[in-house]
């Protein structure tokens, strides 16, 4: 059960958050002036805070939220405020979270179960990087589906751009649900070969074609008792249509070769980021299969259209990687996330995060300038003198990164995603031009021309 501080000017505060929670957290209170005592006065005792719930008004300095987190042991601090200012309140101040005020039940519950240890936490959110981020109404209302969703075996079809997070959003339901224990399985349908897909997701018998040595259970199969997630859905064939339909119906399906069906109970999510209706009018997406997994619509909506969260998406980011690269960089001036927040990021959350890595990468400083921004019209710069407490190898690899980052995303918006057209115009295997592309998490759809 996680242990919560709230830090706020009313006592009245503390009530309405354990009446949210129902029970799933301890909850305290202290005001802002004694809150280092009641962290320190926590870990002497053995029972150290998860989380520090802080109010955002007066807004706290990064000073301060620095001196929280050290006093209270690495606790993580999620600033209550109202929206839209909350994002960058929580940038500026470095808190990690950020929750919006009036309370919603369902994001608040998310938010202070993110912040419980692997120790402690329940084991449907053993991964901290499977909660959403964002600010505002439409963060609330999408975790108020979810935990109405998540409780019932219902098909969840979520829609949305390339990069606004469909994947996060199918493990969030699948961690909040009674499957929390089971196999979370992904299936990218755009991702496998049609020939080989069906194989893929059903499996085969021995014997069931040439190469077929032995029985194989399919990724179906694999999902048994748990959650199978359909992404890009829209790309799946007709024909594999007309079998996860019966999978849909009946739960039952039938593997290649094979002359008996079997049964598996799981729970199917699917994503896309196309327009099934249209599809449909087309023929190349069945109707009856659209109503099976149009159940429980989601809808996500584009980076560009939430920019209030750029700032809160950004500091997440920092506290990622910045372990992972080894730097002192925890921060950004506000030059730099000036120009996040005026590019509109066609490739959404996740060409953000490649952005910010980028930048990471050749900033010589502890935060992030405007000059270490690297978005199309600019060039990466590596400034500052080499850090020669690191390894060679290391730097090295970091320079060509960033190279290639930069040289693929070029390449890519002169000839508006078109994969071959850019391998012959790089000199370049197709297949290799592919695997650097995946590599570095650039999606194709967000070069080509609307």
């Amino acid at each position: 059960m996680p242990r919560v501080l709230v830090v706020d000017r009313s006592p009245q505060t503390r009530d309405v958050v354990a009446q949210l929670l129902g029970g799933a957290s301890e909850v305290t209170y202290t005001a802002r002036d004694e809150a280092t005592a009641q962290l320190r006065a926590g870990i002497a005792a053995g029972q150290p805070y998860d989380v520090v719930l802080l109010e955002a008004e007066p807004a706290p300095t990064g000073a301060q939220v620095r001196e929280l987190i050290t006093q209270g042991g690495g606790v993580r601090v999620v600033l209550a405020a109202p929206p839209p200012d909350g994002a960058a309140i929580a940038a500026r101040c470095g808190a990690a979270d950020v929750v919006a005020r009036p309370f919603s039940a369902a994001e608040l519950a998310f938010r202070v179960g993110r912040s419980a240890p692997p120790d402690r936490a329940e084991k449907r959110r053993t991964r901290k990087s499977d909660v959403l981020i964002g600010t505002g109404a439409w963060i609330k209302e999408l975790y108020d589906r979810i935990s109405m969703v998540a409780a019932t075996d219902a098909t969840v079809a979520i829609f949305g751009e390339s990069g606004t997070g469909k994947e996060l959003v199918a493990r969030t339901i699948h961690n909040s649900s009674r499957r929390h224990e089971a196999p979370f399985v992904v299936v990218n349908c755009a991702a496998i070969p049609e020939a080989l897909l069906e194989d893929e997701l059903f499996g085969h018998v021995r014997g069931a074609f040439t190469d077929a040595t032995r029985d194989r259970d399919g990724l179906l199969a694999a999902a048994h008792t748990g959650t199978l997630f359909l992404d890009e859905i829209g790309e799946l064939p007709l024909a594999l249509q007309a079998k996860l339909l019966r999978v849909l119906q009946s739960q039952e399906f039938r593997r290649i070769g094979d002359d008996q069906d079997r049964q598996v109970d799981v729970r199917i999510v699917t994503a896309t980021n196309r327009d099934l209706e249209q599809l449909v009018g087309s023929g190349s997406f069945r109707q009856d299969l659209y109503y099976r997994i149009n159940v429980f619509p989601l809808q996500l909506p584009p980076l560009r259209a939430r920019p209030e969260d750029v700032p809160l998406l950004v500091q997440h980011f920092i506290h990622k990687y910045r372990d992972r690269l080894g730097k002192a960089c925890d921060g950004i001036s506000p030059a730099a996330l000036a120009r996040f927040q005026a590019y509109g990021f066609p490739g959404n959350v996740r060409e953000l995060e490649n952005k910010v890595h980028q930048a990471m990468v050749v900033a010589a400083g502890s935060i992030i300038e405007e000059e270490d921004v690297a978005l199309p019209g600019g060039r990466v710069v590596i400034r500052g003198r080499v850090d020669l407490s690191r390894p060679f190898r290391e730097l090295k690899q970091e320079a060509i990164d960033a190279f290639e980052t930069q040289y693929l995303n070029e390449l890519l918006t002169e000839h508006q995603g078109n994969l071959a057209q850019a391998a012959r115009a790089a000199g370049m295997d197709r297949k290799n031009l592919w695997a650097l592309v995946v590599r570095h998490g650039l999606d194709r759809a967000q070069f080509k021309k609307a």
